[in-house]
């Protein structure tokens, strides 16, 4: 018997139509997921970043028998204090200090700890961001470094965890002592001066580009723009570079919608969804919600206040 032969029937405009609805509404469905897949991956690779600072910490307290300084100090080494000028030297931050216990050796003997983070030797090395210390759920809604602005040093993520009020700059709580004003006198802050206990003490936590409302004013044909934010990792100056809460004058935690103030330039923020990440002085790390109770959060940065601290999950 002859085959019959039937030739292959199209697709009408509305089968058509019909098709990328349905393919249109399954994407709609899917994309959410896909989001928060990806979003669940970088989280996870910050919280590995945030380890490992917090493990660096601990391999550099067991070789200078002190936790590192909030800074690098203006003495021999970067641990010896430089005497008062210490507050407003920029020799460079913590995490300057960490770069040879994260395994980056190289990097830090190119680092001349006598000049500034500017100087044309260092700015090879600051004016970049750095792995490490940056979160990649961390968004850059702007060029940073804004140098037509004169900026110069490259962005971060990570904010060392120093103290509860913004203004006590001198009076560090936190997992940082102030440094010893005489000059000459060796930074000092070890382990067993932490008597709230490691795994209660935050060592390090994130901040973000995320404040719509702070912008320019530096004169630089941007006036009026939106800035977002202006942390730098290897910044060294209290005011930009030690995190704290600002209590004290408008407290501020992951709060992108306040209105902007100068304390918040080291205040915590994150732009994971509802809360923030810590690594604490044990070498764990915990998201604490966006809603955590203030004095939950004042107790977990203070190193030797005695609270008691629940809930923190």
């Amino acid at each position: 018997m002859g085959s019959l032969s039937r030739g292959r029937r199209a697709f009408t405009l509305v089968e058509l139509l019909v098709v990328i609805a349905i393919i249109g509404m399954l994407v709609a469905l899917l994309l959410p997921a896909v989001q928060s897949a990806r979003e669940a991956s970088r989280r996870t690779n910050c919280v590995n970043k945030l380890k490992q600072i917090a493990l660096a910490t601990l391999n550099f307290e067991s070789s200078h028998h002190t936790l590192p300084p909030p800074k690098v100090l203006g003495g021999p080494g970067g641990l010896k204090s430089g005497g008062p000028d210490d507050t407003f030297s920029q020799y460079g931050s913590t995490l300057v200090l960490l770069l040879p216990y994260l395994e980056q050796g190289n990097l830090y003997a190119n680092y001349d700890l006598t000049k500034t983070t500017s100087s044309a030797q260092n700015l090879r090395i600051t004016n970049v961001a750095f792995p490490d210390y940056t979160c990649p759920s961390m968004y850059l809604p702007r060029e940073v470094p804004m140098t037509d602005c004169g900026e110069k040093l490259g962005p971060g993520s990570y904010v060392i965890s120093t103290r509860v009020d913004y203004a006590k700059f001198a009076q560090l709580d936190g997992a940082f002592a102030t440094p010893p004003p005489r000059k000459g006198d060796v930074y000092d802050l070890g382990l067993e001066r932490i008597t709230d206990g490691t795994s209660n003490t935050i060592l390090i936590g994130e901040t973000n580009y995320g404040f719509e409302s702070y912008v320019w004013d530096s004169g630089c044909g941007v006036d009026g723009q939106p800035k977002w934010g202006e942390f730098r990792w290897a910044e060294a100056y209290w005011a930009y570079a030690w995190g704290h809460t600002n209590a004290d004058v408008r407290y501020n935690f992951n709060d992108p919608s306040a209105r902007w103030d100068g304390g918040f330039r080291a205040t915590y923020r994150s732009d994971h969804p509802g809360g923030v990440q810590f690594a604490l002085l044990d070498g764990s790390v915990q998201f604490l919600q966006t809603a955590i109770e203030k004095e939950t959060l004042f107790a977990l940065i203070t190193r030797a206040n005695e609270e008691v601290i629940a809930g923190i999950r």
